[in-house]
């Protein structure tokens, strides 16, 4: 499973949905959807963290549920 989540922070304009990795935070974007349908319809920043979080959510669970998450490559043997 990807390590890939989704995290609610606090900013100037409410509330605000963000992706975090091992690689630290950052907004989220269409590159996330990696071809396939990205949904813009859930939002990104909230009035309330309440609502945040349902959206929060509803992103953890489209994310994990692509393909390209759940499809691990087998991993490649070294033949010497």
């Amino acid at each position: 499973m990807s390590s890939l989540t989704f995290v609610v922070r606090k900013s100037d304009e409410g509330w605000v949905i963000r992706s975090q990795s091992l690689l630290g935070e950052g907004p989220v974007g269409p590159r996330l959807a990696k071809g396939t349908n990205f949904p813009s319809e859930f939002g990104l920043k909230f009035d309330t963290k309440a609502e945040a979080d349902l959206v929060c959510q509803k992103w953890k669970d489209w994310y994990h549920g692509q393909s390209y998450t759940k499809n691990k490559q087998k991993a490649l043997k070294y033949i010497a």
